[in-house]
């Protein structure tokens, strides 16, 4: 009896832990469930206090330029730019002031290291760009509406009449399926009843891509949307056009690929003297697979892009040498953002070199895992130069503003840099040290990667250059090379129309239908220059043809 009784005491007591371990369990539910909320709340009011911050800081750049114009209506002296939130830069001409201490190896000393820091090598960070608002976006005005009315006969509750209240509008998005279209054109032909004449008349075809042509300007668009916009290569859209029933050679898309090219060739020239006309431009390189034929391999092509502001131009060469790209930009005289190679120097030789920091900034970061703690100085001085041209974005800084404030602010960051420059290659280290090697690399060609101090246009890097790569590398990705050197030609034609069509933000096929339209069989017709047919002209003119323009 004794052990029953104490079995069951144990399972009361057993059943009591039991009942408050679910109680725990409740409450801490419930905690979870309140902290999640709480949290939530949080993120509501962080998301509100950006977003007021983002306000107070655009309208501070409105004050700022209205003050600015303001002045200059009067005929007064504009206000000196705002100094950014980083701590102030002591002047370099005070005696008072230690502009930058080193020790012997060019180490800053402890005492103004960290002061030295928060000057120029690492100014505070910059503020986050604010989040874009959330939610979902409705259907932008311009798509074309298909509208459809749904009425109501009965009451859904008891079966009676109704009566007309108003109409709810739900606007969604939908798709029309693609597909291709027969277009048959009848053309009347008539016979003059002057006896003495009495000659046939038969009505002219409208804009075709050539004489006699079996595809008209929109589907020759369209390829070249498929390809250079979507990114699908010719294989993809045969494989395409087959699921609807129509088979199409791969040898005649290659051949309506040229006819495009050959159409768009006048543009892309008037889009490379534009560039040879303007003070600046950014160029770069990459490579590009080609076949050609009695070639066991893919040859290794190379593929240049010249971009300035809306401008892009795509070049093919089959070599990297110099002679092929002094034949492009040989005569040019104005400032070439580029990388500190002797190809580009030979090549353009007439040119006012400015080279990319950016490729400074990667070799420093490189370099860390070697030299973490002098490396991250060296970043430091780089990181404060982009730093400063955030800022002078922020504050709507151009021209002669963007100048003074570069003259200013960045020009001290860049005579400390060069001081602790001389400071590290003073240093014992080996030749092979990282660091060194970036160092000798900055000093060697320290005028043209500083170039962009004394220029208020030019970028510290040639980044929108590389940037452009992004798309061919895709591209490339998916089609793996170029079918011949004139492929290769083609490529980079239609690309660089592409592209500048994109970043004139129009609508590309629009664009393109429009561009084969009069530079094709009625070209004489409507006697448009080049330089009347670039996608900045389509853009002044409303963009004829587009979906925008039917809206």
């Amino acid at each position: 009896m004794s052990k029953d009784a104490g079995k069951s005491s144990a399972e009361e007591e057993l059943a009591v832990l039991r009942r408050s371990l679910g109680e725990l369990s409740q409450a801490m539910a419930r905690q979870t469930t309140m902290m999640a909320k709480q949290g939530d709340q949080l993120d509501q009011v962080v998301k509100m206090l950006r977003r007021r911050e983002a306000e107070l800081k655009r309208t501070k750049a409105q004050v700022r330029r209205l003050e600015r114009e303001l002045a200059k209506a009067k005929g007064e002296e504009p206000p000196e730019p705002p100094e950014p939130t980083a701590a102030p830069i002591p002047d370099p001409s005070d005696d008072n002031v230690d502009d930058g201490a080193t020790d012997d190896h060019g180490q800053p000393s402890p005492s103004t290291t960290e002061s030295s820091a928060k000057a120029n090598g690492a100014p505070p960070e910059s503020p986050k760009k604010p989040r874009r608002r959330g939610g979902r976006r409705p259907p932008p005005d311009h798509l074309p509406s298909d509208v459809e009315h749904h009425a109501v006969c009965d009451c859904v509750h008891c079966g009676a009449r109704t009566l007309k209240r108003d109409v709810l509008t739900t606007r969604i998005y939908s798709v029309v399926p693609e597909h291709v279209r027969c277009r048959e054109i009848r053309r009347e032909r008539v016979l003059c009843t002057n006896p003495s004449c009495n000659r046939p008349t038969t009505a002219p075809m409208p804009p075709m891509p050539c004489d006699r042509a079996l595809y008209d300007c929109r589907f020759i668009a369209w390829v070249v949307f498929m390809k250079f916009v979507l990114l699908v290569p010719l294989d993809r859209i045969r494989l395409a056009l087959q699921e609807q029933g129509v088979h199409i050679a791969m040898g005649t898309l290659v051949s309506l690929i040229e006819r495009a090219a050959h159409l768009a060739d006048a543009v892309d020239g008037e889009h490379m003297k534009q560039l040879r006309r303007g003070a600046w431009m950014s160029f770069d390189g990459t490579g590009l697979k080609t076949l050609i034929r009695g070639q066991e391999t893919a040859w290794d092509g190379y593929l240049e892009v010249f971009v300035r502001d809306e401008i892009t131009v795509f070049q093919f060469d089959l070599t990297k040498h110099a002679d092929g790209l002094a034949e492009r930009i040989g005569e040019y005289v104005g400032l070439l953002v580029c990388d500190a190679e002797s190809r580009n120097a030979a090549g353009a030789a007439k040119a006012t070199h400015a080279n990319c920091n950016a490729h400074a900034v990667r070799k420093f970061r490189d370099a860390e895992r070697v030299q973490p703690k002098l490396a991250a100085q060296g970043g430091r001085f780089l990181t404060a130069l982009y730093d400063l041209e955030e800022q002078a974005d922020n504050a709507a800084l151009f021209g002669h503003d963007r100048l003074a404030f570069r003259q200013r602010r960045s020009r001290r960051v860049l005579r400390r840099f060069r001081q602790w420059l001389a400071g590290v290659l003073g240093r014992p280290l080996p030749p092979s040290d990282p660091v060194v090697k970036v160092a000798k690399y900055y000093v060697k060609h320290w005028n043209d990667l500083t170039r962009f101090v004394d220029h208020a246009m030019l970028p510290l890097d040639n980044n929108a250059a590389e940037r452009e790569f992004q798309r061919h590398a895709k591209l490339r990705f998916a089609s793996l090379f170029a079918g011949s050197p004139e492929g290769g030609h083609r490529w980079a034609t239609l690309l660089g129309i592409v592209r500048t069509a994109q970043k004139c933000d129009v609508d590309v096929f629009g664009y393109l239908n429009w561009l084969f339209e009069r530079r094709g069989s009625h070209r004489k017709t409507f006697g448009m220059s080049a330089a009347e047919l670039t996608p900045m002209a389509y853009r002044a003119l409303g963009e004829p043809g587009s979906v925008k323009a039917a809206a």
